[in-house]
């Protein structure tokens, strides 16, 4: 069917511009937003999907604040207009494209008021493609695009009302597409089931953004991995694209994890890079406060991606963060704001993002329900 995307000279196949190359069940397509202050005193994070062979879009927006974290869930009916990117109270505009993006929320029935704008600080980085196989079965082929900023504007969480300063509320919208496990399961358990180990994050220098994303095997080997140091660039009104802005590689190479004991969640962590020159950094990242990741759907036993319920359905939830119960596997998928220190030396903030599932031998996790030791 035809829609206003297919006016555009972009098309890859035959077909119009909404139906997706693939007939794959889990083709995916999302935004995804954090926004954190250095300290730990507030993150949070929006997401919005888009899912055309399950016929389902859902969005989520959560807030970390005081110990607490409050969430948004929202489901519907995909839309065929794809440039409809409003599902009831959740909003996302994309202002200049690869520039300057909005996300607005609206139900103060339920506690959640929100008006903020991103500003990107750098360039958009295109991580490598992300290809993982369960036999002769691809379980996921992504594509993600990176950009880090700041955030402005204002939000009210459960009647408290926070203004956001730019100077000090850096943050990372990414986009990413392609197939990945999502709705409801089919058939024998994909390999998500028994292995998944993934790592992604962001630190924010004065003069660059270093990113790092890579995924190991049940041996604890680098079976994908990318990085970069992207330059920050003068605000503008024009698209602006990282491979133009000069970023430079800095790939990982290494990782030393270690977990609250009977926890997979980190209480330290270093990651290592080699860059363009062939120096290796060396972040250290102590955790300041973690925020679980099924606050946006990732993992949720009730809320997750792409889950048919209906033509529309909504519904809010608060966690004290100190009373929920980390052994479970749907709360191991976190972002944690982190302390973070380069070589030894120059310290700032940034988020690692995690999520270990099943075996890694490198940090001796032995099977799927294996917790860390003492």
């Amino acid at each position: 069917m035809i829609t206003t995307l297919d006016d555009y000279p972009v098309h890859q196949t035959p077909q119009p511009l909404i139906v997706p190359a693939t007939s794959d069940r889990n083709f995916y397509d999302r935004f995804w937003f954090n926004g954190f202050v250095g300290d730990g005193s507030l993150y949070f994070s929006l997401a919005m999907g888009f899912y055309p062979n399950r016929h389902v879009m859902d969005a989520g927006f959560s807030v970390l604040l005081d110990g607490e974290q409050h969430c948004l869930h929202v489901s519907g009916a995909l839309p065929l207009d794809r440039t409809q990117t409003t599902l009831a109270p959740i909003r996302v505009e994309t202002v200049v494209p690869m520039r300057r993006h909005r996300v607005v929320v609206n139900d103060p029935a339920r506690g959640f008021e929100a008006d903020l704008r991103f500003e990107a600080a750098t360039g958009a980085h295109e991580e490598v493609r992300q290809i993982l196989t369960d036999g002769v079965q691809t379980s996921m082929d992504v594509t993600r695009m990176s950009q880090f900023g700041a955030w402005s504007g204002w939000m009210i969480i459960k009647g408290r009302r926070i203004e956001l300063d730019a100077r000090v509320t850096n943050g990372t919208r990414d986009r990413s597409w392609g197939v990945r496990p999502c709705g409801e399961g089919e058939g024998k358990p994909h390999r998500w089931a028994s292995q998944f180990f993934f790592g992604w994050s962001q630190t924010f220098w004065p003069e660059f953004v270093q990113h790092a994303m890579f995924f190991a095997d049940r041996h604890g080997d680098l079976v994908i991995r990318s990085g970069a140091r992207i330059p920050r660039v003068p605000a503008g009104d024009t698209p602006v694209f990282a491979r133009d802005t000069g970023e430079t590689e800095a790939t990982p190479i290494d990782y030393q994890f270690d977990y609250l004991p009977g926890t997979r969640r980190l209480r330290h962590a270093v990651l290592r890079a080699r860059l363009a020159n062939g120096e290796v950094a060396e972040l250290e990242y102590e955790p300041l406060v973690s925020f679980q990741m099924a606050g946006v759907g990732y993992g949720h036993p009730h809320w997750g991606h792409g889950c048919w319920k209906g033509d529309y359905a909504i519904d809010d939830e608060t966690w004290k963060v100190t009373e929920l119960d980390i052994t479970k596997p749907w709360l191991f998928h976190v972002q944690q704001v982190c302390r973070v220190t380069m070589n030894g030396k120059a310290t700032t903030s940034g988020i690692l993002e995690h999520v270990a599932l099943g075996p890694n031998a490198k940090v001796g996790f032995r099977d799927l329900h294996d917790l860390a030791g003492g």
